[in-house]
């Protein structure tokens, strides 16, 4: 075969090994009799498919064997070369649906800022972009309208919380005859076409003049921003795909 490997035909054996749960390499005993499987199926080189590491044996044992021509070839894919190439060359959508638990240990949030910027309850203190990897539409974000002064509103207070309780206990802290809240679910926030579309929106809206803040609602909302993106600095997964594509349908993007 040709391709990312080499510029000319080749005939690969392919060996996987899956050792992850015992956590040991792939020693020569797991590999036995390379040469004569090789020649069994024409085979012009070998490449190993392994969840851990090959041994030193291993590698040096298949390193003679191409050395004394015996093979032309070989590669070995372990767990963390597989993973890159899937990276590298853009199937990270198959990690997300297959290995979401390895696509979070290698996709991370994504530090915008020096340090990392959580996003804690105003109720309970709970980091809601940690509770994200664990409940959906668990969080959202709330922007409190003034309307004293019915011809210029004011946005008065932005914060985040938890979805339920934590959202029924802040909003009676705050109730006030001339007081409207509007939200936002932050695990739509976190779809990248949708996030941007709503942080030009409020660039737009500010621009218009149509909304005005407090100085401490503004510094909210810019550091909701911030901390919002270190989930959105990511591909988008299928569901996410989807339900982006709904909200294009109800006219909110």
């Amino acid at each position: 075969m040709s391709g990312n490997l080499g510029n000319y035909e080749f005939r690969w054996l392919v060996s996987c090994k899956h050792f992850a749960k015992s956590k040991k390499s792939v020693q020569e005993k797991d590999e036995i009799n390379i040469q004569e499987r090789l020649e069994s199926y024409n085979a012009d080189g070998f490449i190993g498919f392994y969840s851990t590491i090959p041994s030193s044996g291993l590698n040096t044992r298949l390193s003679q064997l191409r050395e004394n021509e015996r093979i032309k070839d070989y590669k070995i894919f372990d767990h963390k070369l597989i993973e890159n190439y899937l990276l590298r060359v853009g199937f990270s959508s198959i990690m997300i649906r297959y290995m979401p638990v390895n696509y979070k240990k290698i996709s991370p949030l994504r530090l915008v800022e020096d340090e990392y910027v959580p996003l804690k309850c105003y109720a309970c203190g709970k980091d809601l972009l940690e509770t994200m990897y664990k409940h959906q539409y668990s969080g959202i974000v709330v922007f409190l309208q003034d309307y004293t002064d019915e011809t210029q509103p004011i946005i008065r207070e932005v914060y985040w919380c938890c979805k339920g309780g934590c959202d029924r206990s802040l909003q009676l802290q705050r109730s006030a005859p001339n007081h409207i809240t509007g939200w936002e679910d932050m695990d739509d926030l976190i779809i990248p076409v949708y996030f941007l579309d709503w942080v030009f929106t409020h660039f737009n809206t500010l621009r218009s003049g149509k909304d005005r803040y407090t100085d401490d609602a503004f510094e909210n909302l810019k550091r909701f921003i911030v901390a919002i993106s270190q989930r959105v600095l990511r591909e988008m997964t299928d569901s996410e795909k989807e339900r982006a594509y709904s909200l294009f349908k109800i006219g909110r993007l």
